[in-house]
């Protein structure tokens, strides 16, 4: 059983704990004392468990309200990121470049971690391997990743390592052409590999964290501005 559930039983718990005892003390007054003092007894139960249930509830609308407070300040603190990605001369590579521009209130991002995403197709393995589902998750299926070995980005290039971002402050990270799998080996898998994604727009999924606040994850679907040239 979770806390919470716990915690939301054990009011009605007491309650019935306090209704037993009431009634048994009244019973005992019952016996011992006038009509009066039975009607006094029980009239004091009945403000004990007035006073609890109020209280309950009071504690639980503050805790409702505290909640959606924190998640309406979450959600308005959404980093506004201008971002794109730029092939500067002709050739295999480009830039991504990433600026924090807002909201007010929030200056700097802790940690940033942008990820190539694949496209959207089913590539699940249905023959015997190769490929391996290992082989195709490794594979980064789209026009570009992250240059590896420059920036310590790191093999496949699927990621960029965490950094963190200053208001109005442009970082920049190297790019490069993807290329087919290994497991196409036929003499025009370079040219169907170009050819699928040729004009595909690259897929992004931008992770950024600050203390003390729940991580924001950003989806973009960029386009890559020049033209995928050919080798």
């Amino acid at each position: 059983m979770s806390m919470k559930t716990i915690r939301r039983a054990w009011p009605a718990a007491v309650a019935v704990a306090l209704v037993i005892a009431g009634v048994v003390t009244i019973r005992a007054d019952w016996l011992a004392a006038d009509d009066a003092n039975v009607l006094v007894a029980g009239g004091a139960l009945m403000a004990a468990l007035a006073s609890w249930a109020a209280t309950s509830r009071a504690s639980d609308t503050a805790e409702a309200v505290a909640s959606i407070e924190r998640e309406r300040w979450h959600r308005e603190l959404t980093p506004e990121l201008a971002v794109s990605i730029v092939r500067p001369a002709p050739g295999e590579r480009a830039w991504f470049r990433a600026k924090l521009t807002g909201p007010v209130g929030l200056d700097r991002l802790d940690a940033v971690v942008v990820t190539v995403r694949d496209d959207e197709v089913d590539r699940t393995p249905r023959t015997a391997p190769p490929p391996t589902a290992e082989d195709v998750a490794q594979h980064i299926w789209g026009p570009l990743r992250f240059t590896p070995g420059i920036d310590d980005v790191a093999e496949p290039g699927r990621a960029t390592p965490a950094f963190s971002l200053e208001r109005d402050d442009l970082r920049r990270f190297d790019m490069t052409n993807t290329h087919e799998p290994p497991w196409w080996s036929d003499d025009q898998a370079r040219e169907r590999w170009r050819g699928e994604y040729r004009n595909q727009k690259v897929r992004l999924k931008i992770e950024c964290r600050l203390k003390g606040h729940r991580p924001w994850f950003i989806y973009k679907e960029l386009p890559i501005n020049s033209r995928w040239t050919e080798l």
